[in-house]
């Protein structure tokens, strides 16, 4: 159907003031009142289910709303015959839908989800769309009246706006990771780390060549982790003193030797933002320039590549030596053609693991 200028308005006052959201919970604060103005309803909520299980997490406007006892979790039991939930998880299709597309309201009516979920909340007519989330999560926003139902204009509205809601929740999704992985590397520097793996998963890197270091003093990866068998381990029993309130005994290190070279670990626990991270360091013997020099490198590129090699940045180097970054590049540039690898990382493992003098 047509939208009017004034229903036009209305979404982009929606989209910008979602567009503002920093974090999740900003986001769900923002959007769950801005579809209340956009769309008149008795109760606009969020919710996080999985169909297959008895999963459900919500968010619910106005806050004052409170469910009766036990219908929450009739709906996570019930969750797999909403017909709403079931069509989102079965064809993916996101958009605005109402009940009364699927189900006549005898039908509706007759259902163990209305008798146990809506009658007792009063809810006669519900319409939802849904937003991105990794399968088997059903993320729906749900709006819920007892009077009448939903409009095609409402649909229409809804619609209009669910990309630019799919967009903002991503922005404030990826806008908590980057602040989880400042205040991982934070920490990092506070514990005087040489590395840091952030325990997002699948795990992530913040310094490059962490998982190298890994790999390299503590084996490959193991089926069902990035991490290696023996660091998986440890993780888990670290979580699990942290959870059992064992905090003495949290922060207790791992430690593997190569050669003349040690490494340790350390586990930082969650915090702030990020979830929690291992702390890498190497007390790994530096190799020298002479070292470099067998590699068939020159006096100054091999001078540039044991700067590298401690993390210094090509500003840094550049000052050091006393010449343009834009010089320090060129010549990291020739290194990498001769080495035949790609990036700082890649060049670091490279001369970590083969030079001897």
């Amino acid at each position: 159907m047509g939208l009017s200028q004034k229903d036009f308005i209305a979404v982009l006052e929606l989209v910008k003031s979602v567009g503002l959201a920093r974090d999740p919970d900003e986001f769900l604060h923002s959007v769950l009142l801005g579809v209340m103005d956009l769309v008149p309803c008795m109760v606009a909520s969020i919710n996080e289910v999985v169909p297959a299980s008895d999963r459900l997490a919500f968010w619910v406007e106005p806050t004052s709303f409170r469910p009766p006892d036990g219908v929450s979790e009739a709906l996570a039991e019930r969750a797999g015959e909403h017909p709403l939930i079931r069509h989102a998880a079965e064809t993916g299709d996101g958009s605005a839908r109402r009940i009364s597309d699927f189900w006549t309201r005898e039908v509706f009516h007759a259902s163990p989800l209305y008798r146990f979920v809506y009658q007792p909340m009063g809810v006669e007519y519900q319409m939802s769309v849904t937003l991105p989330a990794p399968k088997p999560v059903v993320l729906g926003l749900a709006l819920s009246r007892a009077d009448q139902d939903f409009s095609e204009r409402d649909c229409a509205v809804l619609n209009l706006a669910r990309p630019h809601l799919a967009q903002a929740w991503r922005n404030a999704r990826e806008q908590e990771r980057l602040r989880g992985l400042v205040d991982a590397a934070n920490d990092a520097v506070a514990q005087g780390g040489s590395g840091m793996v952030v325990l997002w998963d699948p795990p992530e890197e913040l310094t490059p060549g962490a998982l190298v270091t890994l790999y390299r003093f503590f084996g490959r990866p193991s089926p069902a982790s990035p991490l290696p068998a023996r660091v998986e381990r440890w993780v888990a029993g670290q979580r699990q003193r942290l959870e059992g309130g064992v905090r003495l005994e949290v922060m207790r290190p791992l430690t593997a030797e190569l050669g003349s070279r040690r490494c340790t670990l350390r586990y930082l626990p969650p915090q702030g933002g990020h979830p929690g991270a291992i702390v890498i360091g190497a007390d790994a013997d530096r190799p020298t320039g002479r070292s470099f020099e067998a590699l068939g490198l020159s006096a100054r590129e091999a001078e540039i590549v044991r700067w590298v090699t401690v993390g210094d940045s090509n500003a840094a180097i550049a000052a050091r030596l006393h010449v343009s970054a834009g010089t320090v590049k060129k010549h990291l540039d020739h290194v990498y053609a001769k080495l035949g690898v790609r990036g700082r990382g890649a060049l670091t493992a490279f001369v970590l693991d083969i030079t001897v003098d």
